[in-house]
C-alpha cells in the first residue's frame, strides 16, 4: 500500500511537471511579445473564467443540454490553449468533437477528467503568477 502511494505521487508530480513544461513555454512567448504584467492579467482572466464554465458543462450534464456542452467545449478548448494548458485544450477537443458527433456517452466522467486536469493547470498558473520571470526561467 506505500509504494502504491508512493507509486501515485509520483505520477502526480510528472503529470504535474508536464503541465508546467507547456505552460512555461507559453508564458515565454506571451512574456517576450507584451510583458509579465499583461501575462498576468490574462491568468487571472482564465482562473476566474474557467470555473464557471466548467460549472455551466456540469449544469449543461446534469440538465442534458447538448448546446451548452458543446459551447463550453469549444471556448475551454481555445482558452486553454493561450496560457498553454495544451492537455487541457486537447480534452476539450475531445469533448468538443464527440459532443458535436453526438456521442453523451460517459459526458459526465469527460467533465470531470477536464476538472481534473484543471487543478494541476491551476497550481501551475497561480505559481506562475507569483513569479512570472522565476518560473519561465526554472529548469524543469
Amino acid at each position: 500500500m506505500v509504494w502504491s502511494c508512493a507509486k501515485n505521487m509520483e505520477e502526480g508530480l510528472v503529470e504535474q511537471s508536464a503541465v508546467e513544461i507547456e505552460i512555461s513555454d507559453k508564458a515565454k512567448e506571451w512574456m517576450e511579445e507584451y510583458g509579465a504584467d499583461f501575462l498576468v492579467d490574462l491568468i487571472d482572466v482564465y482562473l476566474a473564467d474557467t470555473p464557471k464554465r466548467m460549472a455551466q458543462m456540469r449544469q449543461a450534464v446534469d440538465g442534458g443540454d447538448t448546446d451548452t456542452l458543446i459551447r463550453e467545449a469549444h471556448t475551454l478548448k481555445s482558452s486553454s490553449a493561450i496560457v498553454g494548458a495544451m492537455r487541457l485544450s486537447a480534452l476539450a477537443k475531445q469533448m468538443e468533437f464527440a459532443w458535436r458527433s453526438g456521442n453523451f456517452a460517459g459526458m459526465a466522467a469527460d467533465v470531470q477528467q477536464f476538472e481534473d486536469e484543471f487543478i494541476r493547470v491551476k497550481a501551475a498558473l497561480n505559481a506562475l503568477k507569483s513569479s512570472p520571470a522565476g518560473f519561465v526561467g526554472q529548469e524543469r
